[in-house]
């Protein structure tokens, strides 16, 4: 699945580092077609998530999220230096 987006990130003192990214386009690569556009992923377009940010370096990412207990979580995501197509 590939989805464009666009995205902002908050700087306010409300929500510092709140990350909102709107998907545009969504396609995937099924029996061989590329790019084929998916129906049941059409529902996501133009849908607005979030990631809360606690922490970005340019190298790791941690968000933080509540599972639906109201229990804390991380994720970190650490860039692949090595990874030249991280950006396209």
């Amino acid at each position: 699945i590939t989805a464009k987006s666009t995205y902002m990130i908050d700087s306010s003192p409300l929500n510092p580092g709140l990350v909102t990214f709107i998907y545009q386009d969504i396609t995937t690569d099924v029996f061989g077609f590329k790019n084929f556009p998916v129906g049941t992923f059409g529902l996501l377009k133009g849908r607005a998530n979030y990631v809360e940010s606690i922490w970005f370096d340019g190298v790791i990412w941690i968000e933080r999220g509540y599972n639906p207990d109201g229990v804390e979580f991380f994720n970190v995501y650490l860039k692949d230096e090595d990874d030249d197509n991280w950006q396209k």
